[in-house]
């Protein structure tokens, strides 16, 4: 099995405000994961912004929202506490965090978006499952633990060969994020 597709997410955009909700939520998204790490908050951060906080509690009229973290259960309590629901420990990309997910929701992974600033990790695990995809620079790449910079020099490897694999896939969603990279 190729590894490939599956490590293209359907969107890129800068940030987790910059995802186009109302597009999704017209695509039939009910609800939305998070990757907690470097995608809501970077790795120094111990707990959420009252700005986030009330992004998201404003996503949840329309969303259910889920943090997923491959961080262990007492950092993600301390950043999400009682806002949220969450997920520690997921093991991402492998798929028990996300069938976790999918059990908490009783929703169509069709129905589901993931967002994350890994293609190792978020992108790669979620697509796996079926969920519409969304990637998003880091908050912070300066603050990366070793195993996310591991996974990112690995991404560097696959976004060079999904440039050749898969160059039309790459040019309309991974190009701009791949630039960045550099």
């Amino acid at each position: 099995m190729a590894i490939y597709p599956y490590l293209i997410p359907k969107l890129y955009v800068d940030d987790i405000y910059k995802v186009p909700y109302e597009s999704l939520k017209k695509q039939g998204i009910k609800a939305l994961l998070f990757d907690l790490d470097n995608t809501i908050i970077d790795y120094t951060q111990t707990k959420l912004e009252l700005k986030t906080i009330e992004f998201l509690n404003h996503l949840s009229n329309d969303f259910k929202i889920i943090i997923i973290s491959n961080s262990m259960k007492k950092r993600v309590y301390l950043a999400v506490g009682h806002h949220f629901d969450f997920i520690s420990f997921a093991r991402k990309p492998f798929k028990i965090g996300f069938k976790q997910a999918l059990k908490k929701l009783d929703l169509k992974d069709h129905e589901i978006a993931m967002i994350g600033d890994q293609l190792m990790t978020d992108i790669y695990g979620a697509n796996r499952l079926g969920f519409y995809t969304v990637l998003v620079d880091a908050v912070k790449r300066k603050t990366d633990k070793l195993p996310t910079r591991i996974n990112r020099l690995l991404e560097r490897y696959y976004l060079k060969k999904l440039k050749v694999k898969r160059p039309l896939e790459y040019d309309e969603v991974l190009k701009a994020y791949a630039n960045k990279q550099k």
